[in-house]
């Protein structure tokens, strides 16, 4: 039977490499947006941010997930913390959704629609990856980088 300490390394070792590549898709979302070089530009770096999301939401909610080891392995702590990460996901995808929608209408870098849901979709990612770490380390005390 592997140890606490085997575990807790198992799910960093899990979860750090998909963790690595949503923090630079939000980073280079974020980037894009402070930049305000083009929507074309825009539009791409949603696009990778979108895809890294969605194996995010993949990892963590689909069978044998990261969610799922989490309840088994401290459900009490984590049952309400997964739900609300749950909901986070519904949440940030619906911001996404509404960002590639104003992009396909032609909505240019100046819009302020698109500036406002861009900077939800920027805040609301980095508000996700903090509660997500908290989790961590309160389920495993691991230390994984929120604020990264």
């Amino acid at each position: 039977m592997p140890s606490d300490v085997d575990r807790t390394a198992k799910a960093v070792d899990r979860v750090q490499p998909q963790r690595d590549a949503l923090r630079e898709a939000h980073h280079a979302f974020a980037a894009a947006c402070e930049s305000a070089a083009d929507s074309v530009a825009l539009a791409d770096a949603l696009t990778a941010l979108r895809s890294a999301f969605d194996l995010h939401v993949e990892y963590a909610e689909g069978g044998g997930g990261l969610f799922e080891e989490l309840l088994d392995d401290a459900p009490a702590e984590a049952a309400p913390e997964v739900d609300r990460l749950k909901r986070d996901h519904a949440v940030i995808a619906t911001a996404m959704d509404r960002a590639a929608g104003l992009l396909g209408e032609g909505a240019g870098i100046d819009d302020e629609r698109l500036a406002g849901v861009t900077a939800e979709v920027v805040r609301l990612l980095a508000q996700h990856r903090r509660r997500g770490a908290e989790l961590l380390y309160n389920v495993y005390a691991v230390e994984i980088g929120a604020g990264d």
